[in-house]
């Protein structure tokens, strides 16, 4: 355990009115370990940044001048004073006790990234993540959404990466990891943080003592926006985090992914987001191939280490395609990626 008890929680806002209330009155109610919340507001129209600093005056509160988007986290945790990072989404409910369940687990297992069992706001029976998962190809998701919460993920267990609805930490770790990457303004963030971790030997854990209600999506909801960024972002991480040796060795099957991508865009007519992604990839190829360097310096575990944490499969919403077409998808994924996975071990 660190000598400081002192945890800050980091707060993103962006016209949060329908959110930002009940979550931060939330954090005042259920904390009562010593803690500071940072709100961090990107340019909210709606003023609801001011009315929670009216309502709490405590609130260290910082605003934009633009939507800084999710990197805008980084400004939070420069000036936190705590030994322990919280970085909370503005549309999740917090309970009773939630930081001290966090610090005993922290204090239990070790170093780390840490994130709760997440519970959808509205039907507090449906599981929003027990932990989130990536597979080999960069497509993330959250393990058991939308399922029916009946124990079943109860068990701590390590993970891909936490959610950035609510991950906790130690500043030490954030630091060791680095910023988060201004690259993906949305979406992936999340993402591209625990695989750097995992790749400095810092594991991800979820941690089902602790529940927080989470409403999710609040901003793009699916939209061509969002796959867009979902898909450009995911392309980042795929050439940036894994070293070049690896890359070309799954390149043919990356290749098979994306034509079955396209033709699923294609068919939802969102085609012109993934050629907006692809256009993006380009022209951010200098900061990708910079980001890729640094990480080839400080990297300390290998690609064949770190996707024993990963996924073969691919668990989609149900909002945006059938019980069917998932069942066949997941399968041709899942074949492909364990094809995948024997040439990295190779």
């Amino acid at each position: 355990m660190l000598e400081n008890n002192l945890a800050s929680i980091i707060i993103l806002n962006y016209n949060g009115a329908n959110t930002i209330i009940d979550c931060i009155d939330s954090i005042f109610n259920f904390t009562k370990n010593d803690f500071e919340l940072i709100l961090i507001d990107n340019n909210s129209k709606d003023k609801s940044h001011l009315e929670c600093k009216k309502n709490h005056d405590e609130i260290i509160l910082i605003e934009n001048h633009e939507n800084l988007g999710l990197a805008a986290r980084n400004i939070g945790i420069e000036k936190a004073k705590g030994e322990y990072i919280v970085l909370l989404d503005s549309d999740t409910i917090v309970e009773k006790e939630w930081i001290s369940k966090f610090l005993e687990s922290y204090n239990d297992h070790g170093e780390g990234l840490f994130q709760p069992k997440l519970i959808d706001a509205n039907d507090h029976t449906i599981i929003n993540s027990a932990g989130n998962l990536i597979n080999l190809f960069g497509q993330a998701f959250s393990r058991g959404k939308g399922q029916k919460d009946t124990g079943q993920f109860n068990n701590f267990q390590k993970i891909s990466y936490t959610s950035g609805a609510c991950t906790f930490t130690s500043k030490l770790i954030v630091e060791k990891i680095g910023k988060i990457d201004s690259l993906f303004f949305a979406y992936h963030d999340d993402v591209d943080f625990g695989w750097r971790g995992q790749l400095l030997g810092i594991p991800s854990y979820y941690e089902p003592k602790i529940t927080i209600l989470h409403k999710g999506s609040p901003t793009l909801k699916w939209s061509k926006e969002k796959f867009f960024l979902l898909e450009r972002n995911r392309w980042i991480c795929l050439l940036s985090l894994y070293s070049r040796k690896t890359f070309v060795k799954i390149l043919p099957i990356l290749i098979i992914v994306e034509i079955g991508t396209s033709i699923y865009f294609l068919k939802k007519k969102m085609i012109f987001s993934k050629i907006k992604a692809l256009s993006s990839l380009i022209q951010h190829r200098k900061e990708i191939e910079k980001k890729r360097k640094v990480i080839k310096k400080t990297r300390i575990n290998s690609d064949s280490k770190i996707i024993r944490n990963f996924v073969d499969e691919f668990d989609t919403s149900p909002i945006i395609i059938n019980q069917k077409s998932k069942t066949r998808i997941n399968s041709i994924i899942s074949s492909l990626s364990k094809t995948a996975r024997k040439l990295i071990n190779e």
